[in-house]
């Protein structure tokens, strides 16, 4: 069910942004986007990790429409506050990677990404949870966490795609393949070695990757990618594949959807929640189906 937002604009909303999104691209865009978006919005900037989230928790007792201006990790931070409200959230995407602008086929162009918050339409998406956090977009554990710790600490001058890239080859050198247990429904346990696990609740991630091409946003269910253990030369002759959505039938892919998953390793790893790495497995994932309303063309 959609509808439009006239309304919900006209009564205001607020933005909350990050100074810092897109290698400090947030900043320098801020100012243009305030005088488009108009008068009716408040602007509050998050100050700390996880602010965002207070600042969307609070901001949702008020207002109608909340605006996340940054990229995955703000939207994330901004969806997670809003959770449990009749909130709709809006993006306005000036991150690294904007998986989740993509995902919803919203444009990266800031007039357009305006345009939608002025005139767009709601639409409900499925929210996953990774013991009991939040996630919109994708959430992980293995070589992929681990990438996005590189690339949140160590990649400093590249966005999207090539940012994505220069953290996996930065990453590859020391990384280890790990021991997964996963369950996923009421399915048998299984046990193998493998590079990573991914769970998607869109199509793409890592900056437009194209992870889980079947994937809907509102299908009530998340799709699963995990990669086997495989030589590193493998794994990177892989990695086009993946970017490119080939990958599906990879002998060393295993691609499913599911509503449920239970997820251990040994030894435990840090896990990929939204962009943002924070604490380590075990994992319960779980779908909150069609939770949440977001603003879109």
């Amino acid at each position: 069910m959609r509808q439009t937002t006239e309304q919900l604009v006209n009564e205001g909303g607020v933005v909350i942004f990050n100074p810092v999104a897109g290698r400090g691209q947030g900043g320098v865009l801020r100012a243009e986007a305030q005088e488009k978006l108009g008068p009716g919005f408040d602007w509050w900037p998050s100050q700390h990790p996880g602010h965002a989230r207070e600042l969307a928790r609070t901001a949702a007792e008020k207002y109608s429409v909340v605006v996340a201006f940054g990229g995955d990790g703000t939207v994330g931070d901004v969806a997670r506050g809003i959770r449990g409200s009749d909130a709709t959230l809006g993006v306005l995407p000036v991150g690294t990677g904007n998986d989740f602008a993509r995902n919803l086929g919203l444009k990266l162009d800031l007039n357009e990404a305006i345009a939608t918050i002025q005139s767009g339409v709601i639409r409900r998406i499925d929210v996953g949870t990774v013991n009991g956090t939040s996630f919109i977009n994708n959430a992980g554990t293995g070589f992929d966490a681990c990438v996005m710790m590189t690339m949140n600490t160590g990649i400093r001058f590249l966005r999207g795609q090539p940012a994505f890239i220069a953290a996996t080859l930065k990453t590859l050198a020391s990384f280890k393949p790990l021991s997964l247990t996963y369950q996923a429904d009421d399915n048998e346990p299984v046990t193998e070695k493998a590079m990573m696990l991914s769970i998607l609740n869109g199509r793409m991630y890592g900056g437009g990757m194209l992870a889980a091409p079947q994937a809907e946003m509102d299908d009530g269910q998340i799709d699963v990618l995990i990669i086997r253990a495989v030589p590193k030369p493998n794994l990177l002759a892989l990695m086009p594949k993946v970017i490119n959505g080939q990958h599906e039938n990879h002998p060393a892919v295993q691609v499913f959807k599911a509503r449920r998953l239970t997820v251990t390793t040994i030894p435990p790893q840090p896990l990929n929640i939204d962009g943002d790495v924070s604490g380590l497995t075990p994992m319960e994932i779980g779908v909150e189906s069609r939770s949440l309303k977001v603003l879109v063309r």
